[in-house]
């Protein structure tokens, strides 16, 4: 998801400097007196500014909670508003010059086979000319191109070709699209995206669910496995505060509880499900589904990397090290990258494995809870209310009819209300 930048309201300002004159320790109701702004107001507007300065949240033995933020807290805001804005430039950066890469290094393959090849092919005619004159110099240091030679090379140019018609069959049945050269050297050198690009709506919408199928009060400990940190951390679900419209509620040990009461409205008919018990990151694939069949960029950058490095090596082709060293570079980088690559999504799925290994172990916990969490179970279940259903019968008004034809309705049940309490009085007669 991409990062939004930190915004300043008005409310948020007259929050900021009211925590700071109040000497960093607050309550809603202390910013409430300072400042004017209703409680909920001046509490909403806490959450956010804690969850994005790095807040905390104290218990009193009487219930009551309070908010102490850091020393210097409105310039970590200001830092991280400058970050996200950095991180959003830089994205951009970053997909432009991706963009770019895609194209110049399956284009740039191209090219330097084709040099490879060309100049393969003029040693050739130049052997064929030379005759035995090459023959007989070829020990004073000029260039032989003998039969061998030509054997392997025609091996690394054919062998390709028939790999290709042998597995052409099975691939055909595999493949969910025509092979692309170009998008096949991408996904080569630089895979095929992120595979959780979309993990935090993912994340987001997996609390949410839980929100609700726990009656809209939760705790620390059963939102650790989606927000993956660490259950005893309260300060944690200062974001899911301030996302979902929560507050805390404090039990009678001292503990917290978080309703989410704007959480249990719902106008939809759809059953209740069970969301998944944690959060979970899929692995990052070398290549992604959507490759095509990567066989001819195995042999291309194979031969490219051989064959440059083969040409380089020669004594007689000195001369042409000033052509042959860029081409050696790419060759070399082309099947060095790919490598690196392997590296390092080697490491990056370590730790995706290690972060689903924590939120998989917080959800196990939730299956045998500690006696100080089963309390706090205990008191969040005594909460809970139940989904609010917003029912068609409900509706005492909508927009998709004028106010004059609803007055008018309201009108006719008011009189029809009065007429029956007429009748039951015997003030009306009601035969005809």
């Amino acid at each position: 998801m991409q990062a939004q930048p930190v915004l300043k309201t008005k409310e948020k300002e007259i929050v900021l400097k009211a925590v700071d004159s109040l000497g960093r320790r607050v309550t809603a109701a202390d910013v409430a007196a300072k400042t004017g702004l209703p409680v909920l107001v001046a509490q909403a507007e806490l959450n956010k500014v804690a969850a994005e300065t790095g807040g905390h949240m104290e218990v009193a033995t009487t219930g009551d909670v309070a908010y102490k933020f850091d020393p210097g807290f409105q310039n970590a805001y200001l830092a991280k508003g400058i970050a996200r804005f950095f991180q959003v430039a830089g994205k951009k950066a970053f997909d432009i010059a991706y963009f770019l890469l895609r194209i110049s290094f399956g284009i740039m393959l191209i090219l330097s086979v084709l040099a490879v090849l060309f100049i393969f092919i003029a040693i050739m005619i130049y052997s064929n000319k030379g005759g035995n004159n090459d023959r007989d110099d070829y020990g004073g240091g000029s260039f032989h191109f003998g039969f061998f030679d030509y054997l392997i090379l025609r091996d690394l140019l054919n062998w390709g070709m028939y790999s290709t018609a042998s597995n052409y069959g099975n691939q055909q049945q595999k493949r969910p699209r025509k092979s692309n050269f170009l998008f096949d050297c991408f996904s080569f050198l630089f895979g095929d995206g992120n595979p959780n690009a979309d993990i935090e709506e993912k994340k987001w919408s997996l609390i949410a669910s839980s929100i609700r199928d726990h009656g809209g009060v939760v705790t620390a400990e059963q939102l650790a496995p989606y927000t993956g940190a660490e259950p005893t951390n309260e300060d944690a679900v200062l974001p899911v505060l301030v996302r979902f419209d929560g507050k805390p509620e404090v039990t009678e040990e001292g503990g917290i509880v978080y309703s989410f009461p704007s959480m249990q409205v719902s106008a939809t008919t759809a059953s209740s499900h069970v969301s998944a018990p944690f959060l979970k990151e899929n692995r990052w694939p070398f290549v992604g589904p959507q490759a095509g069949n990567l066989i001819m960029v195995y042999v291309l950058a194979g031969f490219n990397f051989l064959g440059t490095w083969w040409l380089f090596l020669q004594p007689a082709l000195r001369e042409l090290w000033p052509i042959l060293l860029p081409l050696v570079t790419y060759g070399t980088l082309f099947v060095a990258i790919p490598l690196c690559r392997k590296l390092v999504l080697d490491a990056i799925n370590k730790r995706i494995t290690e972060r689903n290994g924590k939120r998989s172990t917080y959800a196990e916990m939730l299956k045998a809870p500690s006696p100080e969490l089963t309390k706090k179970l205990s008191f969040a279940s005594q909460l809970r209310t139940g989904t609010r259903a917003i029912k068609s019968d409900d509706i005492v008004y909508t927009t998709e009819e004028s106010n004059l034809d609803q007055e008018s309705a309201d009108q006719l049940i008011e009189f029809d209300k009065k007429l029956k309490e007429g009748r039951d009085k015997g003030e009306f007669d009601a035969s005809p």
